[in-house]
């Protein structure tokens, strides 16, 4: 089972199981080549946007054509499950349900800045999603009000989703809203209680993913194969070829290099 994570997935403990190969974020055409390798199924959790063709619709659905089960949570994966699980897509956890019943509608609920796979996805900016949720979670504990926490919602979601940190939503905030002690208090229950919805959304795909045997499923849906579908598939699979020969060359020259020295 091919699983695309990063960011949602940093820091957490994840269950060790042979059937999960998990990957790099998903990007455009990474689940159409996933789907040469005939995996049992293929679960979407985080993947680029803005400076990275994201993950197109057809090449899921394209997966789903071929009887292989496509399960998504979390972050770009709750956004695809939530557009194509009329066609069968397998959307899972709060984040999912939330943008299936329309109760979220815009990307930057689950759009942040990380860190290169070198440290380990690291998130730079908070998820609005996590924001939501922690908040709530704030006010039940009855660390801040209802109302207090939705001011702080207000702000987190007035602010571009690179800048969203903790310190941006909290300095400067109005003192008759929440007073400085509030602020206090709200921070260091942060540091022991934060919520990373993200984050539980994303292990909740890998243990259903981890403990089920899905089988073959047969598509609900008739699969177009345009001009254009043709096309771009071909491009996809001449890059990769390219990538394997680049890296075999390139291991050829490490191989050479060591015969020198």
């Amino acid at each position: 089972m091919i699983v695309f994570a990063g960011p949602s997935l940093a820091g957490q403990q994840i269950p060790g199981n042979s059937r999960l190969d998990i990957r790099d974020p998903v990007r455009q055409g990474d689940v159409y080549l996933a789907t040469l390798e005939r995996p049992s199924a293929i679960g979407i959790i985080d993947g680029y946007f803005e400076g990275v063709p994201s993950v197109w619709h057809k090449e899921i659905l394209w997966a789903m054509s071929q009887g292989i089960p496509v399960l998504g949570a979390a972050s770009m994966g709750a956004l695809r499950a939530s557009e194509l699980d009329t066609f069968g897509m397998i959307g899972i956890g709060v984040v999912y349900e939330a943008f299936r019943d329309g109760h979220l509608e815009d990307d930057d609920e689950v759009a942040l800045v990380h860190a290169p796979e070198e440290m380990g996805y690291v998130a730079l900016s908070i998820a609005m999603v996590n924001v939501r949720a922690t908040c709530m979670a704030a006010a039940g504990s009855g660390v801040i009000s209802n109302s207090q926490a939705d001011f702080v919602i207000e702000r987190a979601k007035a602010q571009f989703y690179k800048n969203r940190t903790w310190d941006s939503i909290l300095r400067g905030a109005d003192p008759e809203i929440l007073p400085l002690n509030s602020v206090t208090n709200l921070r260091h229950w942060i540091d022991a209680h934060e919520v990373d919805q993200k984050g539980i959304d994303a292990l909740l795909l890998l243990k259903r993913m981890a403990q089920s045997d899905f089988g073959t499923r047969a598509a609900q849906f008739h699969f177009e194969q345009t001009d254009l579908w043709i096309q771009t598939t071909d491009v996809w699979r001449r890059r990769e070829r390219e990538k394997v020969v680049h890296h075999e060359a390139g291991y050829r020259l490490l191989g050479n290099m060591d015969l020198l020295r």
